[in-house]
């Protein structure tokens, strides 16, 4: 019933809007506009791999118009919901609204779509070839070949980078690896060739492509597999910058902790250069599943820094500063430092084990027929479930014994969706006589790590 009062409220956008004809749809590359033909193909896409190109819908007339609907229909293809528009929106004459559609099948074959909106209908295709996936092996995974250049950033001169590419069959077939092919001076294939090798269904084949500059500068190459070309880019160096060695600060390994950072030098840099200095936080097993938690992060914002080395330096710089302030976040897991100089690097780990609840606030006010309070803290393990609430006269002594609760749904609930393990807590208790006479309460929250109590607290 309710597929089809959307499809008659379509339906009623389209038949009575006055807009039609004042809508037209066009590609995007930078700053040039280019009108969609009546058919536009995305060309072929690799089995697995995905390609996502940016349109945008002006409003050519003089008159503003209201762009009601907007539909990508057909499989493999889908709306961007990175930037998907919020519909319906007027758009004044001229205006526009930007969006993109993604394309992406582990089938092969051809596929087609029908991309529409007010005036406007569009049939979109791809086709996904029976051939292997190229991908490139990176530290935190794989990505996609051609997603961009194969960057084998500053090399030495006289020293070598490595990156390694795998091919994987993601067809129902078996399928032979073609030869790598290289172009562009300093680029080499590193060990045999995979060319000829058998590839069964869910299997790959890897190998490795080497960078040795002979001279200062940016190197371009190509590396061809098949009837694909990918980029390739480096830049040699005459003088390598030092190894990196980070050296950290940090009272406790708990969460909610500010530490420090900083960056010491292997030897006196011969040249100046920039580098950085990223946060990697892989949560418990437990928790893997938790949205990432924003509290692991430097004090200047995000999870990377710059540093800067000066010629004959023996430390890096953040700024005029020689440490970078950063948080633990409230998450149990594994934190890992990284500091990158040129082709060096260097990692230090720190596990945040799972911990009680930290109560960092607590307070409470009392009404006429009721007692409020009001919790703030972390659990970094998203396990709290008992509760328990004592509350005591001026005198000190306990009114009645503790008032106990279970709280494990409402936490499990909150914290399937929250980021980070901070919550705020309201307990709203109603009193049958004279408020007054309750002056301070203290609280017990139980996780699966153990059982916090804070402080008395008066009010």
């Amino acid at each position: 019933m309710r597929s089809a009062i959307r499809r008659a409220l379509l339906l009623a956008l389209a038949t009575g809007c006055p807009a039609w004809g004042q809508f037209a749809l066009y590609l995007v590359n930078g700053s040039i506009e280019q009108p969609v033909p009546p058919t536009y193909a995305f060309g072929a896409v690799e089995p697995g791999s995905s390609l996502t190109v940016p349109f945008r819908i002006r409003n050519v007339s003089t008159a503003a118009a209201t762009l009601g609907f907007l539909t990508v229909s057909g499989n493999g293809f889908a709306l961007s919901s990175a930037n998907q528009p919020s519909l319906p929106v007027s758009l004044a004459a001229q205006q526009s609204v930007d969006f993109a559609v993604v394309f992406q099948s582990n089938g092969t074959g051809t596929y087609t779509a029908v991309l529409a909106s007010v005036g406007i209908s569009v049939t979109l295709s791809a086709t996904v070839p029976v051939e292997l996936t190229c991908q490139l092996v990176s530290g935190t995974g794989t990505l996609p070949l051609a997603a961009a250049p194969v960057d084998f950033g500053q090399v030495q001169i006289g020293s070598a980078a490595t990156r390694q590419i795998i091919m994987v069959n993601q067809t129902s077939v078996a399928l032979i690896a073609p030869g790598p092919l290289l172009t562009g001076a300093g680029f080499t294939l590193s060990g045999p060739s995979p060319g000829g090798t058998l590839v069964q269904p869910t299997a790959s084949v890897a190998f490795d492509i080497q960078f040795s500059p002979t001279a200062d500068g940016v190197s371009a190459g190509a590396l061809a597999i098949g009837d694909r070309s990918y980029p390739l880019t480096g830049t040699g160096v005459g003088v390598a910058l030092p190894q990196p060695l980070i050296s950290l600060s940090l009272a406790q390994p708990d969460s909610a902790q500010q530490g420090t950072v900083a960056v010491n030098l292997a030897a006196a840099a011969a040249i100046g250069g920039t580098g950085t200095v990223t946060l990697t936080f892989v949560p418990a097993a437990a928790l893997s599943a938790a949205p990432e938690d924003p509290g692991v992060a430097f004090a200047s914002g995000g999870q990377s820094a710059t540093f800067t080395v000066s010629a004959g330096a023996v430390q890096g710089y953040f700024g005029a500063q020689l440490t970078a302030p950063f948080q633990t976040g409230t998450t149990a897991g594994t934190l890992t430092i990284t500091a990158q100089l040129g082709s060096n690097t260097n990692r230090q780990s720190i596990a945040i084990l799972p911990a009680a609840v930290g109560v960092t606030a607590a307070q409470a006010e009392r009404s006429a027929g009721s007692i409020e309070v009001d919790l703030t803290g972390f659990d970094n393990t998203r396990t709290a479930g008992a509760l328990a609430f004592t509350f005591y006269d001026a005198a000190g002594n306990a009114i009645a014994p503790a008032i106990q609760a279970d709280g494990t749904a409402d936490f499990a609930a909150y914290f399937q969706n929250a980021a980070g393990g901070t919550f705020a807590l309201k307990a709203v208790f109603p009193v049958l006589g004279d408020t007054s006479q309750i002056t301070a309460f203290q609280a017990v929250v139980t996780n699966s790590a153990g059982s916090a109590t804070t402080t008395r607290t008066s009010f």
